[in-house]
């Protein structure tokens, strides 16, 4: 499958490498959506997002001048891209602005937490019982950003928003922001669940976030499994990955963000922590002693990388079908 994303584009976002679920990976899934969407839905995305409360600061005033001067497609690119990330931006902002767009509670989800097709728990339990289901509402009763608690309770709202054209135009500018980057976040595996423990994580190790390697956490490390390529390349794999895929047909497809979310679960409690890892937080909590960082092995590596391309690219895929089929 032939990318339809400018090449320049690519190398303007970095010269060397790519990144998966930070800046340069949401850029990526918006990228990958865009090789599915038609032009109409494109030019319906830019100028919903032209209406961004903050889009001069965050949008015109970032955009590279090489892009600027590129045609429309390219400029769609980056600035669909600067969309998928913006939610991190945000999470920079001084403090009155952070106060209003910052939702870190929007980027995952309790693994305890189910509903729909999500109906088996995303947590890992090493030696303790399991905890109770939190059983999730339904959708249809998420209408104000106060029912919002996790990850898909944000998605039902901001999809709801972004989909109504009766919807205030920056209300739906900056839900826009948040369907882009939320339905990427939703594909990495310890976005759904934590480790829990009876001593070490009693509260819980965040996601990974509190499982140290031999660089940096488990949480960082899946942020970037796909650090080492150039981006053009990254995309041109992920399009041959999902290639492979018995994937449907885009037009009169629904969305339901809890299989995604289930999958997602899956991954996470068949091998994204490992034996090793559990074996060193029994050993630690045996002697009372710290955490030692755990390496993870190449074949570990390599199923990471591989698996993130796939996710990335079921992101994209799924961003486009949800477009083509809920946006007036």
């Amino acid at each position: 499958m032939k990318s339809l994303i400018p090449l320049i584009f690519l190398c303007l976002l970095s010269p060397t490498t790519s990144y998966a679920w930070d800046s340069v990976g949401h850029r990526t899934t918006a990228a990958i959506a865009l090789n599915f969407l038609s032009k109409e839905k494109r030019e319906k995305l830019v100028a919903i997002l032209q209406q961004h409360p903050r889009y001069q600061e965050d949008f015109l005033d970032s955009i590279p001048p090489l892009v600027q001067r590129r045609d429309d497609i390219t400029q769609a690119v980056w600035l669909l891209g600067q969309a998928a990330y913006w939610p991190d931006i945000a999470r920079r902002f001084k403090s009155s602005d952070r106060q209003l767009y910052n939702r870190p509670a929007w980027h995952y989800t309790d693994g305890a937490w189910v509903r729909g097709v999500a109906d088996a728990q995303g947590n890992v339990y090493l030696d303790i019982q399991k905890f109770p289901d939190i059983t999730g509402s339904d959708a249809s009763t998420i209408r104000n950003q106060n029912q919002i608690d996790n990850i898909i309770t944000a998605l039902d709202y901001n999809t709801r928003i972004l989909a109504d054209d009766n919807s205030l135009p920056v209300d739906r500018a900056v839900a826009l922001c948040w369907v882009l980057h939320l339905m990427s976040d939703l594909h990495q595996p310890l976005h759904s669940g934590s480790l829990y423990s009876r001593n070490l994580f009693d509260l819980g190790d965040r996601g990974g976030n509190g499982i140290t390697t031999d660089s940096r956490s488990l949480h960082q490390r899946w942020d970037s499994a796909l650090a080492g390529e150039t981006i053009s390349r990254n995309v041109e794999l992920i399009l041959e990955e999902i290639s492979q895929l018995n994937l449907p047909v885009i037009q009169g497809q629904s969305s339901d963000w809890t299989i995604w979310l289930q999958e997602s679960r899956e991954l996470l409690l068949e091998w994204v922590y490992t034996d090793a890892m559990k074996t060193e937080i029994r050993r630690a909590e045996k002697e009372n002693a710290n955490f030692e960082a755990v390496p993870l092995s190449a074949s570990y590596v390599n199923a990471m990388t591989q698996t993130s391309r796939q996710r990335i690219g079921l992101a994209g895929y799924r961003i486009a079908i949800w477009a083509e089929n809920e946006l007036n």
